[in-house]
């Protein structure tokens, strides 16, 4: 100290020069915080598993960093065909320029027209288009001002409003408010701080001594911070440089208001400025010492912090010690050369100023320390027990509509749901192909398990790729499938059994009108006719004498053999018309019945029974359903009496087949029959015709005679060839009786069997009915093949198809505490249901701007928790260093703990009660704790140490003299700290204005009410208990 009294100008010179270095070094903090600033969550949390499995999902390295980019295409008015021209002009732009604007993929229904019903709003509205960006090599918000540059240069019409929105476009357009936001209480801080500075001092020089040493803090801090962060990773946050400068220019001008009141109290007794310095030192400068501790602890307790968010608040740790020194070399320098002239224009008659309030506090709370307890604490009960621990992780509150990116949520939101802006996406991964019907069965039982789930208004995936189930794909309408197949099969067994039944009639008929035995004596009979006439024409040859009276009874003989034969003829006609129609129809009967058909028939019966006991293997609990049961038992009597009936029907296509032949052969005797009537009908009539010439003329009788020998002779010889083969003919048609009596014997078999599998195939239907109503999901192997399914496929997984995804759809906001406590449920009930599926996972992830703030939550009041402690006890060790008492820094803890939640319950009821917030900020306890508990025991400390100065004084003199001569110090620190964050109030940003206005309250409280009167009281009542 004596050396820099004896040379301050070097002093001086030393903290300039090392300003401008620091200055003229510092690095760019906005984009360190742009790329370093955003809250980070473990590697083991939910949200950030899902990242990890989302990039194997793409199948991009493991240190790509993607941001999901919505582009957003909207007229109010409805879009036109121009204004759908225009955006697909655009996004065709951006295809084919992947590379300029980092662009890794692009998911459009202008590509793939079945998206059409997710991309385009019910209302025609809006065209939602999902850009993948890589922003490995360059920042979000240069790829998203790229793509506004190509929105801006290309045509379009004046109605159609394009925007880009996404969590990270959030969170960008959050950072930059909050740098206008620190700009502005920049500028409001230094002004206030001057205004209250003049109006303490009374003296212009004071303020500028103040913030000079305090500007010359705040520098070199932001520097060494933003180095460290930039080289070394050190921890970074949006709100580390607005904390920097609250902390430094309020507590730094609490420092300075100390040193320079002891100062002027000094010089007010009457010692030179030199003693006067070396004083305030030993004394104020003993408390800035404990007190820039106490600060360092709290701050520096964040170190420790697993959250990089909380971990950033130790940069102020950093920032304190740095005003610590400034304090310590450059502040005595700076009175030294200033020395009265500090306090100028009242440096000729310096007076010290007492507190008439906090004395007041003081005499009341040591003459009334009970009553004065006992109402404080009647006041606090109220507002302690008020405080709820509900806190809001909603960014967009943070935000207004002039935000490019809060616009496009918004018209999101409001024309699909805002749900559909940040779905929920879960990722599981396993070791083995999941392109399975058993796995793809495990998954759509995951899926409707999460469908179920309050708050879920959508669900996609593999086994839903449209939101719904694939019905084809569900045992209830394969069930369907099978009752058609089933009552298809019915009727088929019913027509084969009708054509059977029919066959059998038409068997008995033609068997019962096909008598060729009789067919077979009348030819026998006109045989023998014709025999006796060549004997008469023989005789007539030989004995001609007998002259014209023979030839007419010749010719007489000859009419009626015409005439019979003409009958015979006609008679045989229409027997083989009547044959051949009857057998053509047995024909066509039995080519009704295909036997191929039935045997067809009969193996899908046995394949229904084989994928039975599939189905059983594969779902062990259908086998234990009584109607599962009887279909077994039904089906395997049918498979039983199919291997009795299937030798019958070999047995009966065998004889099919002989009598097939039969039938040709008999039909070819029948057609030589035919031709053998015929000609002996016509050689008949040749004899008639003959014999009436001889009777018209003698002169030709003998070639007349000669004509009637020779067709006698060849009706002759034609009988003689009928009857060589009569007996064949016979033998056939004997064959052929045989045949259909077996034939018939065959039917009936087949007939009795089918109407057996008819009765049995209702039980089957019955069974089958009772799994209409499941929901047993199962994709056959062969529909895994389709080229549908593969895309679906493609879309919902991998390419090696070990990682799949399912797309919740929230039905609220995904910022709200409503969809956080929503996936909350969503992990329970996930990883639950993954203990019942035979699909092993071997990796989990669930993504997501609401899981992501499920996360948050998670780690910020594990942290919180965590860091509260250790901040307590540290304090508490540190007051008790100070005070040599647990009852002294048990009273410094407890009055900054009580007004910590005095002010949180207060700052609830303003923002929850009047303007209808769901809840404060995340970030607002903590800060607000620090604040509090770091800055706020400085006021305990300045106490404290002017306390023990009066040590040797009875009680209640000593605490007065304490409160008067250090009352208007701390009030007037109170009010330069409270100013400092009431400056973050134009600032815009809620979180910022909540913190502020939380501070404010406590800090008021405890200058006005906490300290005169709860630590007085409590000091007067150790008496009476020591």
């Amino acid at each position: 100290m004596k050396q820099v009294l004896r040379r301050p100008w070097i002093s001086v010179i030393i903290w300039a020069v090392l300003t401008a270095i620091f200055l003229i070094t510092m690095p760019d903090i906005n984009k360190i915080v742009r790329l370093k600033g955003e809250p980070k969550i473990g590697k083991a949390y939910p949200s950030q598993v899902a990242t990890i499995l989302e990039k194997e999902f793409q199948g991009v390295p493991k240190d790509k960093k993607l941001s999901t980019i919505a582009m957003v295409f909207y007229n109010k008015n409805g879009l036109t065909k121009d204004d759908i021209s225009a955006a697909k002009k655009i996004i065709d732009e951006l295809d084919k320029n992947k590379e300029k604007y980092n662009i890794q993929s692009i998911s459009t229904h202008f590509k793939n027209p079945e998206l059409k019903s997710y991309y385009v709003s019910p209302n025609n509205k809006v065209i939602l288009t999902s850009i993948q960006a890589d922003k490995t090599k360059r920042e979000i918000i240069e790829i998203r001002d790229e793509m506004y540059r190509l929105i801006n240069s290309t045509q379009k019409p004046k109605s159609l409003e394009i925007y880009l929105t996404g969590g990270d476009l959030i969170t960008q357009d959050f950072v930059k408010a909050s740098e206008d936001g620190v700009k502005k209480t920049d500028v409001i801080t230094i002004v206030f701080i001057i205004v209250v500075l003049i109006l303490v001092f009374r003296s212009p020089v004071t303020p500028i001594v103040s913030l000079l040493t305090v500007g010359v803090s705040f520098l070199i801090s932001l520097s060494v911070v933003g180095h460290l962060a930039d080289k070394f990773n050190f921890p970074i946050n949006t709100f580390t440089r607005t904390f920097i400068v609250v902390s430094l220019f309020g507590i730094g001008t609490d420092y300075n208001l100390l040193i320079i009141s002891r100062f002027r109290e000094e010089l007010a007794n009457g010692k030179d400025v030199d003693k006067a310095i070396m004083t305030t030192f030993k004394t104020a400068g003993k408390t800035v010492i404990f007190s820039c501790l106490a600060v360092f602890t709290g701050f520096a307790a964040f170190a420790v912090a697993s959250f990089n968010f909380f971990r950033a608040m130790s940069a102020i740790a950093v920032s304190v010690l740095i005003l610590l020194l400034v304090l310590l070399t450059l502040v005595p320098a700076v009175l030294k050369i200033f020395g009265k002239n500090l306090l100028w224009p009242f440096n000729k008659e310096i007076q010290h100023t007492h507190s008439r309030l906090w004395e007041a506090a003081a005499r009341l709370s040591t003459r009334y320390p009970y009553v004065v307890l006992t109402t404080v604490i009647l006041i606090l009960i109220p507002f302690l027990l008020s405080v709820r621990s509900d806190l809001s992780f909603n960014t967009l509150n943070e935000l207004s509509e002039k935000y490019k990116s809060v616009k496009g949520f918004n018209i999101i939101s409001k024309n699909f749901s805002s749900g559909k802006t940040f779905p929920v996406t879960i990722y599981l991964k396993s070791n083995k192909n999941l392109a399975t019907s058993d796995a793809l069965s495990d998954i759509e039982k995951i899926t409707e398990i999460l469908s179920k789930q309050k708050g879920i208004k959508d669900v996609y995936s593999i086994t839903r790729p449209q939101g719904e189930i694939i019905k084809q794909f569900t045992l209830s309408d394969q069930a369907d499938t099978v009752i058609k197949g089933i009552d298809s099969l019915r009727d088929g067994l019913l027509k084969v059994n009708n054509a059977i039944e029919t066959i059998n009639k038409n068997l008995n008929v033609s068997t019962k009108e096909f008598d060729v035995q009789k067919l077979v004596n009348g030819i026998s009979q006109l045989e023998n006719g014709i025999y006796e006439l060549k004997i008469s024409l023989d005789k007539l040859n030989f004995g001609f004498e007998q002259g014209l009276e023979g030839s007419k009874k010749i010719y007489d003989g000859l009419n009626q053999l015409s005439n019979g034969s003409s009958k015979l003829s006609e008679g045989f006609k229409k027997f083989y018309s009547e044959y051949t129609k009857s057998i053509n129809k047995i024909k066509s009967e039995l080519q009704g019945f295909d036997i191929n058909q039935v045997e067809l028939l009969l193996t899908g019966i046995n394949t229904a029974n084989n994928n039975l006991k599939v189905l059983s293997n594969k779902y062990p609990e259908i086998s234990k359903d009584i109607n599962y049961i009887m279909a077994s038992e039904i089906l395997s009597k049918i498979e039983a009496e199919t291997s009795n009936l299937a030798p019958k029907l070999k047995e009966f296509s065998s004889e099919y087949e002989k009598i097939s032949t039969q039938i040709n052969e008999a039909d070819k005797a029948l057609k030589l029959i035919s031709t053998s009537i015929d000609s002996i009908a016509s050689a008949s009539k040749q004899l008639a015709d003959a014999q009436g010439k001889v009777l018209n003329g003698y002169n030709q009788i003998d070639r007349g005679q000669k004509q009637i020998i020779s067709g006698v002779n060849l009706m002759y010889s034609k009988l003689q060839e009928f009857d060589n083969q009569k007996e064949q003919i016979l033998k056939k048609v004997n064959e052929l009786q045989t045949g259909f009596t077996s034939l018939k014997s065959a039917l009936f078999q087949i007939s009795d069997a089918l109407n057996k599998m008819i009765n049995s195939i209702g039980s089957m239907k019955s069974y089958f009915e009772g799994y209409k109503n499941t929901d047993i999901f199962y994709v056959p192997p062969e529909a895994l093949k389709s080229s549908d399914f593969q895309k679906a496929l493609d879309s919902y997984m991998s390419k090696d198809r070990r990682i799949t995804k399912i797309i919740l759809i929230l039905d609220t906001n995904p910022y709200t505490n409503k969809a956080i406590d929503i996936v909350a449920e969503v992990e329970k009930v996930l990883n639950n249901s993954l203990e019942f599926v035979n699909t092993k996972f071997v990796s989990v992830g669930v993504g997501g701007i609401s899981s992501t703030n499920h996360d948050l939550r998670s780690i910020y009041f594990k942290d919180f928790r965590t860091l509260r402690l250790i901040m307590i006890i540290s304090i508490f060790i540190l007051m008790f260093l100070i005070s040599r008492s647990i009852f002294n820094a048990a009273i410094m803890v407890i009055i900054v703990f009580t007004d910590y939640y005095l002010a949180l319950s207060i700052t609830e009821m303003i923002f929850k009660g009047i303007f209808k917030y769901e809840a404060l900020n995340w970030a607002v306890p903590f800060f607000t704790f620090v604040v509090f508990l770091a800055l706020g025991i400085d006021y305990s400390v300045f106490l404290l140490i002017r306390f023990y100065e009066y040590k040797d004084l009875e009680i209640n003199e000593a605490l007065r003299l304490t409160s008067a001569n250090i009352g208007h110090v701390v009030t007037s620190a109170v009010i330069i700290l409270a100013g400092t964050f009431a400056a973050m109030l134009p600032s815009g940003i809620l979180t910022l204005m909540q913190v502020s206005i939380c501070v404010v309250i406590g800090l008021v409280l405890l200058a006005f009410f906490l300290l005169p009167f709860l630590f007085n009281g409590l000091m007067r009542i150790k008496r009476d208990i020591v």
